[in-house]
């Protein structure tokens, strides 16, 4: 009976000896979620908390990781954007046990102005005119700083860009609609016929993705008819060097090149803006369309592109009856020439597409423009 006894008794000591080794098995945490959906959606500016409980008092290491960046490392995490957006947050639970992982996909809409009843269709504010040095550069009636603010509710004030890379940028009392077919008119002087002048500039758009209201986020190129032509020059970039004087204003670029914007005998004054931030130098960066300058017979003329450029008298926007190039926002494309999907935008940006350096009886090539419109608002 004693030995039976004994054996009873080892056999529970055994048992209870492999229950404890069972129940001394770590276990990979369970936290409790506060937010279990994948998908959300935080406006701009606005804080959104995610958080994690924890169940009978269980611990364990917590990891919050936004776009490959670790940003947190407690139970909760506060999220506040800054810009708009799409944007990967990972959750990371750890113990001795293992490790718990849960990834939400945060979308940050771009802030909309809304259009209303009083909403107008013309450019409502000129954030910035910076102009290469050209002919008219200086001149109070074409080539200021007041001019430029002259281009807000109407489409009747000329503006000269000149040379390449000479830009404004504008924008209107609300967001554009990216509607179908044309969103945008912009207005020029430029001349048809089979004695052409146009002079194209290159059309661009961005959204206040930041909501701040100034043009600072990122530039998108719409993309005209000459964007994937071979002779199409993208990231160039152009310095002009300030003469200080009514002299020949000298370039240099990025493909090795030099040249000049020449004075002549109608405008007798400095070429090199004068308002300008750097009065010693102006580098520009863009898009470089190849040059159409030629000859008619004894005329020169300088010929439209088919579509997508303002200050051009293009058949593929019918600027013939028009009176305006015609601009689709869905033409959009980034810095990498990858198509964008724009449903609203913000600021406006035109720049000088050529360097040509014309004559000395015509002067070189610069885009005006007289304004623009939202053709979504009749």
């Amino acid at each position: 009976m004693r030995i039976i006894n004994y054996l009873l008794l080892a056999t529970l000591f055994v048992s209870v000896l492999s229950s404890c080794k069972k129940n001394d098995v770590a276990k990979p945490p369970v936290p409790i979620l506060g937010s279990v959906y994948p998908d959300v959606s935080v406006k701009l500016a606005e804080k959104y908390a995610f958080k994690v409980t924890t169940l009978n008092g269980e611990t364990f290491s917590n990891e919050w990781t936004l776009d490959g960046k670790v940003v947190g490392t407690d139970y909760t995490y506060s999220f506040t954007p800054t810009v708009a957006g799409t944007y990967t947050l990972v959750y990371k639970a750890t113990n001795e046990g293992g490790s718990f992982s849960y990834t939400y996909k945060i979308t940050v809409p771009v802030p909309v102005v809304a259009t209303t009843p009083s909403s107008s269709k013309y450019i409502s504010k000129v954030f910035e005119y910076l102009p290469a040095p050209g002919q008219f550069i200086n001149e109070t009636n074409v080539g200021s700083l007041e001019q430029a603010q002259k281009l807000v509710g109407n489409t009747n004030n000329l503006l000269t860009l000149g040379a390449y890379g000479g830009y404004v940028v504008f924008g209107f009392d609300h967001s554009v609609n990216n509607q179908t077919g044309y969103d945008l008119a912009i207005y020029g002087n430029p001349i048809g016929g089979t004695t052409p002048w146009a002079e194209p500039g290159i059309v661009m758009v961005s959204q206040d993705k930041n909501g701040n209201g100034l043009p600072d986020d990122e530039w998108y190129e719409l993309a005209g008819s000459e964007y994937n032509d071979p002779a199409t020059i993208k990231n160039y970039e152009i310095t002009y060097k300030n003469p200080k004087a009514y002299a020949n204003v000298t370039w240099t670029d990025n493909q090795g090149n030099s040249g000049s914007v020449d004075i002549n005998t109608f405008h007798k004054h400095n070429y090199y803006p004068e308002f300008a931030p750097n009065q010693e130098t102006l580098t520009f960066k863009g898009t470089l369309l190849r040059s159409t300058w030629g000859k008619y017979g004894s005329i020169f003329i300088n010929s439209a592109f088919a579509w997508g450029y303002t200050d051009s008298w293009s058949i593929g926007d019918d600027y013939q009856n028009n009176r305006y190039n015609g601009f689709d926002i869905s033409w959009a494309v980034d810095k990498n020439g990858k198509k964008v999907e724009l449903k609203t935008i913000d600021f406006v940006k035109v720049y000088t597409g050529q360097n040509e350096k014309g004559n000395t009886l015509l002067g070189e090539i610069s885009t005006e423009i007289k304004g623009a419109t939202d053709l979504n608002i009749k």
